[in-house]
């Protein structure tokens, strides 16, 4: 850090001027009110070919303010080396501010507080609501500049004292003395204007020096139209300048952008006022077939999307491979992050675990405040699932995320122990909306061997326990190579429709569900909700889920499959034949209205910038590293 002990006394204020007394007028009062009494402000009348200025300076007139002319309209590049070079006094740092801002309070002496934290900061901008990459937010359209300085007083607490930047911007600039001394101020090449300040922040910062932004000083600036016609002609041929002399102009701002913006910068338009909060309910992740996620993800999605109607909009993230389920999407707001067409939202929530990290940068990119229901681990405990990458996916999602959710204590604990990582999380059981009306209670006609292709769902190990009894309707992967009896249908997962598969629980007799491992057995909580008997592995889940159920009776838990044929034929005698659903059953509105309460509560709260900041250093050394 700097030696030296920064005075406003050593500063002078240049306050270039042509005509526009009336904005002149509100500079004026504004440093009457605001600026150091000990500092110097210089009004340098360009030319104004009346007496307006003149009169103006007489009108705000106050104690260190002197007014000076030229005679004729130099420019405002000509007219900064002009006050520099033969006005302020020599070894003075100098403050260029345009005659169409109004400072506020402290914003110089936390301006030069940050010039001279160190030696290598050249020249320093405060915020503002119009200074392009210096703007809160840095997205202005559409917001006055008071709602500007709202939203920065909200949050420069959370904004480090300052932030270097790839440029300056010259409405308000504050130049250390000895850069000046060393590197003269603008090249006049670039008269009457534009680029002047980039070539000067170019040029020192070629010798170690930078531009930095005064994240807790702010100067509202109600840009003038400069130069009339003639502004694409300069911005043109000063531009071709600038990029011929520092092609790395270009690159540094965009990489500014890219890398270094500060994403409570990124998200500050989100503090705008408007009536309704956005949720990106991120489908990202479904593919062309149905399965135990997909049929969380539209449930529960049916549930808050009613549930929140009224108060936000509830936008639906979907590619083209979900395209699959858009008949069971029609009337939602859909949203396919296509290039050029981003959103920003309040919230982004991907009810399952993430699994690329494609899927965690898009939402770190599209939303300040994520949240994620992790529904198992599986695809890491099974090393033929899993990768080295997906494990660290599995962990940093969960470390960086705003919210977890978890569909059981036991997958909450399962993580811990997998990955020796305490995290925190809300656990909230699934629901079933099957059972409640009478159509849906119809007489058993088979045993229901359900699962998938995958190793752990023990279909292919529990049905030869079951070839005895009959008939049996299979959900599982790919069918055997070998003939299986007549009274055995095999049904592909997957391949089926959600109507279809509910058929097959109203029709069934009883639920034989052998899975090995689950985050929540879905497909156990449906059939009991039918009055369907449910046989399955004693496991530390299904006992969560028996307890959680009261204990029923319909819930019988085993140890091997070779207890099938025991118990089998003393619950083929009830016939799957219930008639009315089990009192204390959650349905997925009951299952909505707790997530529902957790997003209010998230989107009470301003977002978290710790693990906001952490998140995107984490997806920017990630980006970074594909850029060697």
């Amino acid at each position: 850090m700097s030696k030296n002990s920064p005075s406003t006394k050593n500063v002078s204020i240049l306050i270039p001027a042509y005509g526009a007394a009336d904005k002149l007028a509100v500079c004026l009062r504004s440093l009457r009110e605001h600026a150091p009494g000990d500092c110097h402000v210089f009004v340098l009348d360009d030319g104004t070919p009346d007496s307006s200025i003149s009169r103006c300076c007489t009108e705000n007139a106050f104690a260190n303010l002197t007014y000076l002319r030229s005679d004729e309209n130099r420019g405002f590049v000509v007219t900064c080396n002009w006050g520099w070079s033969e006005v302020a006094p020599r070894g003075q740092d100098i403050l260029l501010l345009n005659s169409d801002t109004k400072v506020t309070a402290g914003f110089l002496e936390e301006m030069l507080r940050v010039l001279y934290l160190h030696e290598r900061h050249g020249t320093v901008c405060p915020r503002s609501n119009n200074a392009t990459i210096y703007s809160v937010p840095i997205d202005i359209a559409g917001i006055t500049p008071e709602e500007s300085f709202r939203i920065w007083r909200e949050i420069s607490s959370d904004l480090p004292d300052y932030t270097v930047m790839p440029t300056a911007v010259g409405f308000c600039m504050l130049i250390k003395a000895a850069v000046l001394d060393r590197f003269g101020l603008f090249d006049e090449v670039y008269s009457p204007g534009y680029n002047e300040e980039n070539d000067f922040v170019c040029r020192i910062n070629r010798y170690g020096f930078s531009a930095v932004a005064a994240n807790h000083a702010f100067v509202f600036h109600y840009e003038n139209s400069s130069f009339g016609a003639r502004r694409r002609a300069l911005e043109q041929r000063n531009g071709d300048i600038l990029r011929t002399r520092y092609p790395e102009y270009e690159r540094a701002v965009t990489e500014y952008f890219q890398y270094s913006l500060d994403p409570v910068e990124r998200f500050a338009v989100l503090r705008r006022h408007k009536s309704r909060p956005a949720i990106l309910y991120d489908l990202f992740h479904l593919s062309n077939s149905h399965s135990g996620t997909s049929e969380f993800s539209l449930n529960l999605l049916r549930e808050i999307h009613t549930l929140m109607a009224e108060e936000c909009d509830v936008v639906i993230g979907l590619s083209e491979k979900g395209r699959f389920f858009a008949p069971e999407l029609n009337g939602y707001t859909l949203y396919e992050d296509r290039p050029g067409g981003e959103m920003l939202f309040d919230l982004a929530f991907k009810p399952c675990q993430i699994f690329t990290w494609a899927e965690f940068r898009r939402m770190a990119r599209l939303s300040p405040r994520v949240a994620l229901t992790l529904q198992d681990i599986i695809a890491v405990r099974c090393n033929y699932l899993t990768s080295v990458d997906r494990k660290t996916i599995f962990s940093k999602t969960v470390e960086l995320s705003d919210k977890v959710f978890t569909i059981s204590s036991y997958t909450h604990s399962d993580f811990e122990a997998f990955f020796i990582q305490d995290f925190e999380a809300q656990v909230i059981h699934h629901g079933s909306n099957v059972g409640l009306t009478a159509a849906e209670f119809l007489p058993g006609e088979h045993i229901l061997l359900m699962g998938n292709s995958y190793a752990h769902k023990g279909v292919n190990d529990a049905l030869p326990h079951l070839l005895e009894f009959g008939p049996i309707a299979v959900l599982g992967g790919e069918p055997p190579d070998e003939a299986l009896p007549t009274h055995v249908k095999w049904h592909t997962s997957g391949t089926l429709s959600r109507m279809r598969i509910r058929e097959l629980f109203s029709k069934a007799r009883l639920l034989v569900y052998p899975s090995h491992y689950e985050g929540y057995g879905l497909p156990i909580i449906d059939a009991l909700s039918l009055g369907k008997p449910v046989v399955a592995l004693d496991t530390e889940v299904n006992r969560e889920l028996k307890s959680a159920l009261s204990d029923t009776a319909e819930f019988v838990l085993v140890h091997s499959f070779e207890e099938l044929p025991g118990i089998i034929p003393a619950l083929l005698e009830k016939n799957g034949s219930g008639e009315n659903r089990p009192a204390g059953m959650r349905d997925w509105k009951q299952v909505a209205e707790e997530y529902v309460a957790a997003f209010r509560k998230l989107l009470k709260q301003p977002p978290d910038a710790r693990k906001l900041r952490a998140r995107h250093d984490f997806v920017r050394v990630m980006e970074s590293s594909r850029h060697p």
